[in-house]
């Protein structure tokens, strides 16, 4: 129990407790590019680190509980959360699957294998209820696979090109696909717009976004590159992390003219620039800069990460932790990633969920309300559950 505090304590080590950005420093400015406006944060000016609450972000919490039954259960991968269901990514033994909103099994969204509608590993995916189908773009594809929201295989989207890893944006009508790809050296486009029926309607060149996949002694190392896309606004943003770190921004790709139009960037001025990524909320940009460490001769790793935050009104930001005011103040790992599609997620394995509901529960100066709400909630909890999915919805 001593070393479970010790660690919690070292996580806010040098942090100060704030409920929002208004004390922070202006670390950012807006130039304009073309038509459009760009914001550019000043690594210089980035210094203190803030722990905000979850609260700041996003409106009430829920928590789903799913159902448990042989076929229903769930790893712990990616969720979306649409209105009236909840779609869980698979692993490489597991299935994605479809609930309804509130926890119930639907249906196992297509099987792990070769045949149709099958896959081995999902990169992206899509929920379109509107139009009653989900598409899931697999990893190292030239097909978007498609299905109803009964399970049901339907023909598949074919892609003008083979996608190592990529992000899908499906329109509000159902009658186009946008797609954003590692564009590895011969890509014809990093980004493009189709026709379900895989005609290209435009596309954009890879030009200076292009990735040799090999290093300077021939490994590959192509898929140590990521693309980050939240979808947490009505705008396609996308951003390519490339192993060998080099200037460049968050990108909009504005369907209708054809172009990426950056967003954000960070000047690092004279200093080595370290692995970097960025994402978007509504009202704010987040980052994280990190160092990489060779762990082989074809793979490298992130260390020293630290995350900050910027808004986009004030153009205030920090350095940040992220904490969940909705579960006793719980720290959030890795919080740039915990927003997705317009929503924080949470997916829980039971057993680590009762681990730090009892690392919350060891503080002492946790409210009485709160740690009877805690307590209740690790009481009515088993091991032998299936996944509790926590998702509240962001703040516009």
């Amino acid at each position: 129990m001593k070393k479970l505090i010790v660690v919690l304590m070292s996580l806010l080590c040098g942090a100060v407790f704030a409920q929002d950005l208004s004390k922070s420093r202006k670390v950012a400015t807006e130039v304009t590019v073309g038509k459009s406006k760009l914001t550019v944060g000043d690594r210089s000016l980035l210094k203190d680190t803030v722990v905000l609450p979850l609260s700041y972000f996003v409106e009430e919490m829920k928590m789903v509980k799913l159902e448990m039954s042989n076929e229903a259960v769930v790893g712990v991968g990616s969720v979306v959360i649409g209105e009236r269901y909840i779609l869980v990514r698979g692993g490489r033994s597991n299935p994605c699957k479809l609930f309804t909103i509130d926890g119930k099994f639907v249906a196992n969204i297509g099987a792990i294998g070769r045949g149709p509608g099958e896959y081995q590993n999902i990169y992206d995916e899509v929920l379109d209820e509107k139009n009653n189908r989900i598409y899931l773009l697999p990893w190292q594809s030239q097909n978007v696979l498609v299905y109803d929201l009964k399970g049901t295989v339907l023909d598949p989207v074919r892609l003008p090109m083979n996608v190592p890893k990529g992000k899908i944006m499906v329109d509000p009508s159902g009658t186009t696909i946008s797609v954003f790809a590692v564009p590895f050296t011969g890509s014809p486009y990093v980004t493009w717009t189709q026709k379900m029926s895989g005609e290209v309607i435009n596309g954009v060149v890879p030009g200076y976004l292009e990735i040799n996949p090999r290093n300077a002694s021939g490994a590959f190392t192509g898929f140590n590159n990521e693309i980050l896309s939240g979808k947490n606004t009505s705008n396609m943003d996308v951003f390519l992390l490339t192993l060998g770190a080099r200037p460049d921004t968050l990108y909009h790709y504005d369907l209708k003219a054809n172009r990426l139009l950056p967003q954000f960037a960070v000047n690092y001025r004279n200093a080595q620039l370290p692995v970097f990524g960025y994402t978007e909320l509504p009202k704010h940009y987040m980052g994280v800069f990190s160092e990489m460490q060779q762990v082989s001769d074809n793979m490298s790793v992130g260390t020293n990460h630290r995350f900050f935050v910027i808004e986009k009104a004030t153009l205030n930001g920090s350095f940040f932790k992220l904490k969940n005011d909705y579960l006793g103040d719980m720290i959030i790992d890795w919080p740039m990633y915990a927003f997705s599609n317009g929503y924080f997620i949470k997916n829980y394995d039971p057993g680590d969920l009762l681990e730090d509901l009892e690392k919350v529960l060891l503080n002492k100066e946790l409210s009485a309300s709160m740690r009877q709400k805690l307590t209740q909630l690790m009481n009515s909890i088993s091991e032998k559950d299936n996944n509790y999915i926590f998702y509240a919805r962001l703040k516009k």
